[in-house]
């Protein structure tokens, strides 16, 4: 999950919210030399299209269409793909974010706005849970940024966290056009990784999938590019498509159907 801001230095915020256009000023993060609360409320409302795997791992994919809402007064946002939070913008181009979230978990059949599949029958459900997510950003100049997030389950039955770090380059800004591509590694803990990708003695049994043991670590590598088309100073269009590579010991998992998956989800947004 990775973010769009406005340009300019803010830009590195860009990190938490596909769907919010790069342009959206729902995603302005609090400077330095901006009051605690702001003096303006923005608001970015619109709807998007994703198409991507059932599951992490699975061969099928499936169509959701996702509303889209983003607010913001100074240091505090809330949104539908970000939680809720607060954020902070250096002068030197660090962003700073925390916020709460919701991990929707996995279920063991299909679902139009859960992951899962009936393929998955016998595994149990992943439990979801409210999450708290960390994410810090620094701007290196001439486009590029680097960034690193962490998110920690808040349900003690259902222990987990999952780690991010990667670099984000904008390859292209001209007139209403702008390219960012994005290259990122995805870390998980052993509760995490066994979660998503581990069959137990009693999941095997019951399944009929051969036991697998998920050590904790790196678990995938992802490229992705995100294309934006500003019409006005209040609409905007975006597309974001992203390739993902299972790596190491997850990508042996008998949950994981292919190694590599792809993904892909549109967005129009209004900002006011």
């Amino acid at each position: 999950m990775h973010s769009t801001f406005p340009p300019a230095t803010r830009r590195v915020a860009r990190l938490c919210a596909v769907l919010v256009p790069l342009s959206a000023g729902a995603g302005t993060a609090l400077a330095a030399d901006d009051s605690l609360f702001g003096d303006k409320t923005d608001v970015a409302v619109g709807l998007g299209a994703q198409l991507a795997p059932r599951y992490a791992g699975s061969d099928d994919s499936h169509l959701q269409i996702l509303p889209i809402l983003s607010v913001q007064r100074g240091l505090l946002f809330a949104d539908t793909t970000r939680g809720a939070g607060v954020q902070y913008q250096t002068s030197w181009g660090l962003y700073a974010a925390q916020s709460i979230y919701y991990d929707q978990g996995r279920l063991q059949s299909n679902s139009d706005w859960r992951p899962g599949s009936r393929k998955l029958a016998g595994m149990g459900d992943v439990a979801s849970s409210l999450t708290t997510r960390t994410l810090l950003a620094q701007d290196l100049g001439n486009g590029l940024s680097a960034s690193v997030e962490a998110e920690f389950s808040l349900r003690d039955s259902a222990s987990r966290s999952r780690y991010r770090a990667g670099m984000e380059f904008e390859a292209l800004k001209a007139g209403h056009e702008r390219l960012v591509l994005d290259l990122d590694t995805h870390w998980g803990d052993r509760h995490y990784n066994q979660a998503y990708f581990g069959v137990s003695a009693a999941q095997a049994a019951s399944s009929g999938l051969p036991a697998f043991r998920a050590a904790g670590g790196l678990y995938a590598v992802s490229l992705g590019a995100t294309w934006e088309h500003s019409f006005d100073a209040h609409w905007a269009s975006s597309l974001q498509v992203t390739s993902l590579r299972y790596v190491d010991d997850v990508s042996r998992s008998p949950v994981v159907e292919r190694r590599d998956a792809f993904s892909a989800t549109a967005a129009i947004t209004y900002t006011y």
